[in-house]
This record gives structure tokens, sequence and C-alpha cells, in this order.
């Protein structure tokens, strides 16, 4: 009998590991050969995927010197793809070794991928297709996030290509830099409105916030502020303010921008006493390093953002 009672128990606790565990998605390795290169994504599938479905898809690119399974891990996107249902894909850049120190080219930055003048940008452009053969993506639902050197990137693509993405996430990042003040690359904004959702700290080190130059070893970069990066970008989409809200006591200021009468906004949220990590993230070094006391979760405002968005 207590055999019968150890046996059902123990059955009982792996039917409710398998209920658990069949919450959350799968990762599959992508592999694409570009300009004789052969580059890894790593793309996260959610639990239920219905035969005819057509899912959201979500680009997410690390910082420099990052990679995509820290990627997937640390920044809370992969967890929120397990409960929305939306496909995650966590492409890689380059570098001298196979999968860390890695970086991507956006114009000005950084290391590598800048030095070797890797078209990044293009690679993104012939990977979206690829997943698009073997994967159900839903081409008017595809966006981007990215981190630092990948939010510039994430700034070339919405400035390229501005007709394949729904909206796009900044964290922490620059369309602008250059080896000095007299010297500064600008990534233009598109002749097309994008939907945009950017966060940055107003203590950040290594993209100022108030303009500077980098306080990163690896990078000697001046940055123009971000304010006024951000202004050339909604002057450049024809949007205007329509508000500004000031969150947590002080600790957070929101702007938004857009076009009255049509659906398209741009949030800025300043965290103000935000270095350079991704506000809210509760995995990884940086978040143990972060000076930010404000409750701001960008991993979920980004989703909230992108939800409804599509191209029309």
């Amino acid at each position: 009998m207590l055999k019968t009672l150890v046996i059902a128990a123990t059955l009982i606790t792996m039917g409710f590991y398998l209920v658990i565990a069949s919450k959350k998605g799968v990762d599959e390795t992508f592999w694409l050969n570009h300009d004789g290169i052969d580059r890894k994504t790593i793309v996260h599938l959610p639990p239920k995927v219905e035969d005819d479905s057509k899912l959201p898809l979500v680009f997410v690119f690390h910082g420099l010197l990052g990679n995509a399974n820290y990627t997937k891990n640390t920044y809370g996107i992969t967890e929120i793809s397990d409960r929305e249902g939306f496909i995650a894909a966590y492409p890689e850049g380059t570098g001298p070794l196979k999968s860390v120190f890695l970086s991507w080219n956006g114009d000005f930055c950084c290391s590598y991928a800048k030095e070797n003048e890797i078209d990044d940008a293009r690679y993104i452009v012939e990977l979206l297709k690829e997943l698009k053969r073997n994967y159900p993506v839903d081409e008017n639902r595809v966006y981007l996030v990215g981190l630092s050197n990948g939010g510039m990137l994430t700034y070339k693509l919405v400035s390229e290509y501005p007709e394949l993405f729904a909206a796009a996430a900044i964290v922490s990042s620059s369309p602008a830099g250059g080896a000095s003040e007299d010297e500064v690359c600008r990534i233009e904004p598109p002749p097309k409105p994008v939907p945009m959702i950017i966060f940055h700290g107003m203590l950040d080190p290594i993209i100022p916030y108030h303009g500077g130059y980098s306080s990163a070893s690896e990078e000697t970069i001046f940055f123009p502020s971000i304010p006024e990066s951000i202004d050339l970008w909604i002057a450049g989409m024809n949007a205007v303010e329509l508000e500004e809200t000031s969150l947590e006591g002080g600790k957070v200021l929101l702007k938004k921008y857009g076009r009255p009468g049509e659906d398209f906004e741009i949030h800025f949220y300043t965290i103000v006493d935000g270095d350079h990590t991704w506000p809210g993230r509760e995995k990884g070094l940086d978040a143990l390093q972060s000076s930010s006391k404000s409750s701001v979760k960008a991993s979920e405002l980004i989703w909230d953002f992108f939800r409804d968005r599509r191209l029309e």
C-alpha cells in the first residue's frame, strides 16, 4: 500500500512538473551564412502554436560584447513570449571569437563589426526572409528591440527598412556618435514613420544622456545628448509632443510624441536615476549593478507598446 502511495505521489509530482514545464517554449538554433560568415540565431517558440496560425516575431539584439544566449536568458522577453504567444529571435553579431565579444555595425560604432564593415542591417533583412520561410511569422507584426550597440542596429534598420517593421524599442542607445563633437555620424530618421518606445538613464556613463564622451574603455566615442538626437528623429518623422508625464514621484519622465489623429506614437522614458542597464531586469550581472530605484519594467512596457501595432 505504501509503495502504491509513493508511486502515485511520484506520478502526481511528475505530472505537475510536466504541466509547469509545458508552459515554457522551446529554443531552436538557426544558422545562416551571410557574406561568407556562418551566423547564429536562437529562435524561441512559444509553448502553443496552432497549425495555421501566424505569430508576431520580435527580434532582440544584444549589446556590445553580448551574445544570444545571455540576451535570451536575462532581458525578460523570453518569458513574455511564452505568456503572450510570439516568436522571439536572438541573433548574434560578429567578433574574432565564435560567440563572445560580439558587436554590431551601427555606422559609428562598434568594435569588430564596424572595423570589418559587416553589413548587419542587410544580414537581418536576409535573416527575416529565412525566418518567414521556416516559421509561422506574421509579416505585418515584426518588431525590433535593441540594447546599447544593439539599439544602434535597431535605429539603422528602422532608418533603412521602415516598411518591414511594425514598431521598435531602444534601450540605452543613440542614433548618433563619432570620434569627436565635430565628427558626428547620424543615422537618419526614416521616410516612413515607425512607432518607437525608448528608454534611457540620465546617469548613463556609457552613452551619456546629456552628451559627451563614452566612459567605455573599449570605445572612445562622442555622443550628442539623447534628447537632442531624439528631437531630430521626432522632427524627421513630422511628429510633435503630445504630452509629458512625471511618474513614480519624479523618478521617471515620460514624453509621448505623435501625429494628432494618426495611430503613430513615440514614447520616451527617461529614468532619472538610471544608468546603462535594462530597466526592471531581474537577471544577469547588469541587473545587480543597476543604480535605479524605479519600478519601470522595460520588457513589459515594450510588449504592451508592440501588442496592437501592425503594418498597414
